[in-house]
């Protein structure tokens, strides 16, 4: 890409001259009078200078928007001659949440490493939505969703999937027929909540308790305020956190109940009583996303190949 189009998205991306000046090693001065010499040319501006953080003019928006296709373009052609080396080289972005990052993908990252060990890998962590973006954008080689609806807008393929279970403190008050249906994390890492046996229950049936509600911008989020309007229950909520991990720790501690995924329970765990959910919400199947391009890289087919049950 000329160089004047690399100082031009770099200002895009950080926001600011500043930043971007600082981030391309030049001076600010320098990097005003090339993108001044750009604007030029082509008759008018690409930021609204007044603004901050900067903001893009309607011919800024058209400007980026070529950059953006040309560096999907220089992507594809590196991609394709990594290929042409049969995965000896090259590298793969994979975005994920904390809770897929840490205890999810583990398993199959080893896997890949161990079969493609000149494959470099870089994970991107941060929030469910964030994600999507940044496959949109085409800074991710792909990454993972439960949401019917998102799934949907991308090439996707099966993956992993988990339960969603209600902790509840063993200092909690439980009615005998409620302790009757708890499973230990013993049981839980053993897979009994997965069995038909094992009865489910209602979250309307626990008596009013502490709660700890994770931000609704989480996909445990958005789903325990679903499992909540499906039960008509309004609990305490005694905290709320950005992270399921996060919940799971605190509810583990006695703070509050929550609801977390058998995925984190290793069957180790003490204080804690879980319960299988009556609630079409409470199974969760995740879908490796690709994003919208012509060329997928032999490194993500082998990934994905890796991932089939």
């Amino acid at each position: 890409m000329e160089l004047e189009k690399t100082y031009i998205y770099q200002v895009y991306l950080k926001g600011s001259f500043s930043k971007a000046a600082e981030a391309l090693f030049i001076t600010q001065p320098a990097l005003s009078i090339a993108i001044r010499k750009v604007e030029k040319e082509i008759g008018a501006a690409i930021f609204n200078r007044g603004q901050r953080p900067l903001t893009l003019t309607h011919v800024g928006k058209i400007y980026i928007s070529h950059i953006k296709k040309e560096l999907v373009l220089e992507q594809e052609l590196k991609q394709q001659l990594d290929d042409l080396h049969g995965l000896k080289t090259g590298e793969l972005f994979i975005g994920g949440t904390n809770y897929m990052n840490a205890y999810m993908l583990p398993p199959y990252i080893s896997r890949f490493t161990e079969k493609y060990p000149n494959i470099s890998i870089t994970m991107s962590e941060t929030s469910s939505d964030q994600l999507i973006e940044l496959l949109k954008e085409n800074e991710l080689d792909f990454t993972f969703s439960c949401d019917e609806e998102v799934i949907s807008s991308f090439e996707s393929f099966p993956s992993f999937s988990d339960t969603i279970l209600l902790a509840v403190p063993e200092t909690f008050f439980l009615p005998e027929r409620l302790l009757d249906r708890a499973l230990s994390a013993s049981d839980v890492a053993q897979g009994r909540h997965r069995s038909e046996s094992t009865t489910a229950v209602n979250f309307k049936d626990f008596p009013a308790f502490n709660f700890i509600l994770v931000d609704a911008h989480v996909n445990l989020g958005a789903r325990t305020l679903k499992i909540f309007e499906e039960a008509g229950a309004s609990p305490r909520i005694r905290i709320k956190v950005p992270q399921l991990v996060t919940a799971f720790s605190l509810a583990a501690s006695g703070v509050g109940a929550a609801f977390v995924s058998d995925r984190l329970v290793t069957g180790r765990e003490k204080g804690l009583r879980f319960f299988k959910l009556q609630s079409p919400y409470a199974q969760r199947h995740y879908f490796l996303l690709l994003p919208h391009r012509s060329y997928t890289p032999s490194a993500v087919k082998e990934f994905i190949r890796l991932m089939e049950p």
